[in-house]
């Protein structure tokens, strides 16, 4: 989170943009402060969990149809990639012994799966690459 923060800082602040870039961080402040004080209840904490699993899933499949289009995954990195899924692996089992929460155990075994998709095609497509794009003459 600190470090998404401090990205979208730095893009505002590079783009001449500092003051609204400081109030960016006042507002995610702000915000921050308020979710995590008891004033917030229980149920908007739920729901903003469950809104992550769409995220998720958005995301990686997103990732998987691309590689299925293009026929190879590119430059994406295979310890990057068999890292986070066998983090989401242990997040499960994690998450079920530290809280029990079902939720976040739902969740992490979604990540886990759609994590396991993106391994599994960069493992499919380990020898491919990608055409040869050939420079057109002038």
């Amino acid at each position: 989170m600190l470090q998404t923060i401090t990205i979208c800082f730095l893009v505002m602040h590079y783009r001449g943009q500092t003051v609204k870039g400081v109030a960016f961080l006042a507002c995610y402040g702000l915000v921050l402060l308020v979710l995590l004080s008891p004033l917030t209840p229980l149920t908007v904490v739920t729901l903003l969990q469950a809104s992550n699993v769409p995220a998720v899933v958005v995301g990686r499949l997103l990732q998987a149809a691309t590689n299925y289009h293009n026929g190879h995954t590119g430059q994406l990195s295979a310890i990057t990639v068999f890292l986070l899924f066998g983090g989401s692996l242990a997040r499960i089992f994690t998450s079920i012994q530290e809280t029990g929460d079902p939720l976040m155990a739902g969740t992490f075994v979604v990540s886990s799966l759609c994590n396991g998709l993106i391994a599994a095609q960069l493992l499919f497509y380990w020898n491919a690459r990608p055409p040869h794009r050939q420079k057109k003459a002038e």
